[in-house]
C-alpha cells in the first residue's frame, strides 16, 4: 500500500547550479513510497510531489550561505523526476535552512533514499505515562520527575520537547486503539515511535524475547491505523539513557537522541549539547545505546501476521 510522507527540499541540480549568490528556499514537499518498501528511488513509480521519480542522486553536495551563520554545506541525495524538476533533501542528519547558493559537487552514480531519514519518535498531548507518582498526561512532566521504566526503575527526566505539527504525510499520528497491543485507552504516536513487543513469537522468530517496531509498520488498516488531520503536538521525552516506558498501559520506547530524524532538528541537538556539554557523537553513541533490538518493516509485519 503507497505511503505519504513529507520532507524539506531545495529546488536545484548540483550537477546544473544556478549562479553564485541565487537564493535557495526551504520547501516542503511530499514523498510516496508506492510498494512502502521503506525506500525511495526510481523503481516501483516512487514520486516527489506527484511526479515519478526518473533518477537519484546520493551523495551530492550543496553549501549555502545562511544569514547569521555562514557558509553551510549539506550533503543528500538529488531526485530527477518526470516532470523536469529537479530537488534536493539532505541525508546527512541536517536540517535544511535558507540561503544563497555558494558551490555545489555532484557524484555519478544512483542509489535509494532511506525512509530512516524521517521523523524522531514521540508521544501525543495527552498520554498517560506511568510515574512513581501513578499515571500522569505527559504534558504535565518536567524535567526533575521521576517516570517509572522497565529496566531500572524509577528515573528522572533529563528534558522534554514538544513540537506542534500538521497531521499529515510523516507527521500524521499512529492511533492503536484500545486493546490493540494490551492498551488501556487509546494512543497515539509519531510514525516512527517504537513499541516493544513481547512474547514467544518475537523468540521464535527474532531469537529475542523483546523486540522494538516503529508503529507505522505494525498499521493494520483496523485497530492500528494512521489518524491524519488537524494538528498533533508531539512530545519527547529524554532520559539518561535510552529507556523503555509504559504508555498507556503498554511498554514503549523514550526519545533516542541519535535517530536521523532527530540529529536533523538543530533545535533539539543545540538543547541535547547544553543538557551534556563537551559530549561528542562518539560519547553520545555511548551514552545511548538501544534498550532492545529494532525490527525492519518485513520483520515487525512477520511477527504482526
Amino acid at each position: 500500500m503507497p505511503q505519504t510522507y513529507l520532507d524539506q527540499f531545495f529546488l536545484i541540480d548540483p550537477a546544473n547550479p544556478p549562479a553564485v549568490g541565487s537564493a535557495l528556499t526551504v520547501t516542503k514537499l511530499t514523498m510516496t513510497d508506492q510498494n512502502d518498501d521503506n525506500d525511495f528511488d526510481r523503481f516501483n513509480n516512487d514520486s516527489v510531489n506527484g511526479s515519478d521519480i526518473i533518477s537519484s542522486w546520493p551523495g551530492d553536495r550543496v553549501t549555502v550561505n545562511v544569514p547569521g551563520v555562514g557558509n553551510v554545506t549539506y550533503t543528500g541525495i538529488t531526485f530527477y523526476l518526470a516532470n523536469g524538476q529537479r530537488v534536493f533533501t539532505p541525508t546527512d542528519g541536517q536540517a535544511l535552512e535558507s540561503g544563497t547558493f555558494v558551490r555545489s559537487t555532484f557524484v555519478n552514480t544512483q542509489g535509494p533514499l532511506l525512509l530512516s531519514q524521517l521523523g524522531p519518535p514521540c508521544f501525543t498531548i495527552g498520554t498517560l505515562i506511568d510515574t512513581p507518582e501513578g499515571p500522569m498526561p505527559v504534558e504535565v512532566l518536567r524535567p526533575g520527575m521521576a517516570v517509572t521504566t522497565r529496566d531500572h526503575g524509577a528515573q528522572p527526566l533529563r528534558w522534554i520537547g514538544r513540537q506542534l505539527h500538521r497531521a499529515a504525510g510523516a507527521f500524521a499520528p499512529v492511533r492503536f486503539m484500545a486493546g490493540a497491543l494490551g492498551n488501556t485507552r487509546d494512543l497515539l504516536v509519531s510514525q516512527q515511535h517504537r513499541m516493544l513487543i513481547t512474547g514467544w513469537r518475537a523468540e521464535l522468530l527474532f531469537g529475542e524475547p523483546e523486540v522494538l517496531a516503529p508503529a507505522r509498520h505494525l498499521v493494520n488498516g483496523d485497530t492500528i491505523h494512521l489518524q491524519p488531520g488537524g494538528e498533533v503536538e508531539y512530545f519527547h521525552l529524554l532520559f539518561d539513557r535510552h529507556e523503555i516506558v509504559t504508555a498507556e498501559g503498554i511498554p514503549s520506547e523514550s526519545f533516542y537522541p541519535l535517530g536521523p530524524g532527530a540529529e536533523a532538528d538543530r533545535a533539539i541537538q543545540a538543547e541535547l549539547h547544553t543538557l551534556f556539554p563537551g559530549f561528542s557523537r562518539t560519547d553520545m553513541h555511548s551514552r545511548w545505546q538501544l534498550a532492545r533490538p529494532v525490527l525492519r518493516a518485513h520483520e515487525a509485519r512477520l511477527l504482526m501476521a
